[in-house]
């Protein structure tokens, strides 16, 4: 009787070999996991930047009409935001005063450059400012 309860009081040494390797790949599933995860976070984190330049760079056109051409741009973000860099290329289009704007940020990745695209079209007709001064003084 004393030697079937020594048996049955432990575990195996084929039962702890199985449970360490199971305990291992779990471990090794939540690094890969969290590693992962902390990638996506990077990449996320990189093209929301890039979305904030060219929005920043085309908010720039706006605010100047009256320099929008057609032709291409290069430049850098500065130091605020090292390795960013900008392609911008400005065609004209069948309308008058009407431009399609891309523009291109680059930054460097993991091995390679990156890059995201914007476009959007722009206007380069100055605003009436007369019309506007002179319906506000008739109100």
């Amino acid at each position: 009787m004393r030697s079937d309860r020594r048996r049955r009081a432990g575990f195996t040494l084929v039962e702890m070999t199985v449970a360490t390797v199971l305990l291992f790949v779990g471990v090794v599933a939540a690094i890969v996991c969290i590693t992962s995860a902390v990638r996506s976070q990077s990449m996320a984190a990189q093209r929301a930047n890039a979305a904030m330049l060219a929005e920043r760079r085309m908010a720039q056109l706006e605010a100047t009409p009256d320099e929008i051409g057609p032709g291409e741009q290069q430049g850098e973000f500065g130091e605020e935001y090292p390795g960013y860099a900008y392609t911008q290329s400005v065609e004209a289009t069948e309308w008058q005063d009407l431009y399609h704007v891309t523009v291109t940020v680059t930054w460097p990745g993991a091995g390679a450059r990156r890059s995201l695209v914007f476009d959007t079209f722009l206007s380069a007709a100055q605003p009436d400012t007369t019309s506007a001064s002179a319906a506000g003084t008739a109100s």
